[in-house]
């Protein structure tokens, strides 16, 4: 039977599993929308700690979106690619005007540090200063690096690593949950 029959099938050996998902961004869905990834990755087989990493990856892009960009609508990409062992999240919207630049600003000082120290400051900056720790514990908790790639006025975050990393916990010393 072929897949437009109804029945499953998986990817082709090889080949990188993908989620595409593009909506209009409401607040309200940020956690189905985590979940729904948590899930998708689940049956992907990437593992319970990946998992969650992934699905705390997307909600913090997602936030970022809904925060500071023009929101008509986000794209939301997933992409694992167990073959290769990279796994890569991203998510493009409309940018506000000086959001790339902003954005490349507060990205360059986290990236100066290692993850770890990035998060530790990040915490420690001022509380009510608007945003901040997302980007942080996407480098740290997820362990994922970040790139933007600005097209007219879109905006790309990218997130990308290792599909199967240390495991948070042995590569620190330090539990998590």
């Amino acid at each position: 039977m072929s897949p437009r029959s109804g029945t499953m099938r998986a990817p082709l050996p090889g080949q990188p599993v993908l989620l595409y998902l593009r909506m209009v961004p409401v607040r309200v869905f940020v956690d189905e929308v985590r979940r729904f990834v948590q899930s998708f990755c689940a049956c992907a087989g990437v593992g319970r700690e990946r998992e969650g990493q992934l699905a705390l990856a997307t909600h913090e892009l997602i936030q970022n979106a809904i925060t500071n960009g023009i929101c008509e609508d986000i794209e939301l990409r997933l992409a694992i690619d167990a073959a290769a062992d990279q796994v890569e999240v991203s998510l493009t919207n409309t940018c506000a005007p000086g959001q790339a630049e902003r954005l490349q600003v507060r990205l360059a000082k986290l990236q100066a540090e290692e993850p770890l120290a990035g998060y530790v400051h990040a915490m420690a900056d001022d509380p009510k200063a608007p945003g901040g720790l997302g980007l942080a514990r996407i480098r740290y908790e997820a362990q994922l690096e970040l790139e933007v790639i600005e097209s007219g006025d879109r905006l790309t975050v990218s997130a990308k690593g290792k599909l199967k990393p240390a495991q948070l916990s042995a590569a620190t010393g330090v539990g998590h949950g």
